[in-house]
């Protein structure tokens, strides 16, 4: 990781997360290792059993011997963070369980936010199958895949973001009727009972209500493969 990546990781975290001060501790060792010195940065890179206020003190005499004038809106720390998170997890510096409960404390933090919603959509899976037995968002998950599962979601959220896939493109359904990506619309029906006329989602190319929603991990492929040849 580049200098300007281990600090926004520092500040996201401080902002968006609890924050464990001896996080500031293990930056200064990792600026360190980069090749910057400063005699603040050596002390703070020490400083494992100091005070929070004592490690603060250091981090921001740190951030000024840098030069480092690092302005991010609230938003840009929150997608920094969760592709720094993200990735760690991919590469097994951190754990798949970690890794998760900070995105979902960012799923939190942006109010839901699209590029993040999976992640929510998940955990919520995973409580109706604690209970329940059962999911509302991601029918191949099983409590007994979940890790695989949530990794394989960072996998298609790193990729999403690096292509900067937008929103509408990210919501669209595969048809398996005419096996095209497309943007559902609604069609009503009807049947000889109460409700009789009623709506259900279908394509928006051939009229097919056989599609699989934009949760599907192999429908978000698709659209990743889509994406790259456009």
């Amino acid at each position: 990781m580049t200098l300007e990546e281990l600090t926004l990781e520092i500040y996201a975290e401080r902002a968006l997360t609890y924050f464990e001060s001896k996080h500031l501790v293990t930056w200064a060792v990792n600026v360190l290792t980069l090749g910057y010195e400063s005699d603040n940065l050596y002390i703070l890179a020490g400083l494992d059993n100091a005070s929070t206020e004592e490690r603060e003190i250091y981090f921001w005499k740190s951030i000024a011997d840098l030069k480092l004038n690092i302005e991010k809106s609230e938003e840009d720390l929150m997608e920094n963070y969760a592709l720094t998170i993200a990735k760690k997890a991919l590469k097994k510096e951190v754990s798949i369980e970690y890794a998760f409960g900070q995105i979902l404390k960012i799923v939190s933090a942006s109010e839901y936010d699209y590029r993040y919603i999976a992640f929510y959509e998940i955990d919520e899976d995973l409580d109706y199958l604690k209970y329940d037995n059962s999911t509302l968002f991601n029918t191949g998950l099983t409590l007994e895949n979940s890790k695989e599962f949530i990794l394989e979601e960072m996998k298609i959220f790193v990729e999403m973001e690096s292509l900067n896939i937008p929103r509408e493109q990210r919501e669209k359904c595969y048809c398996e009727t005419c096996k095209n990506l497309n943007s559902p619309i609604t069609k009503n029906k009807f049947q000889l009972k109460k409700p009789f006329r009623y709506t259900v989602w279908a394509c928006g190319i051939c009229g097919s209500n056989k599609l699989k929603y934009s949760s599907n991990h192999d429908v978000k492929r698709r659209i990743i493969e889509q994406s790259k040849k456009e």
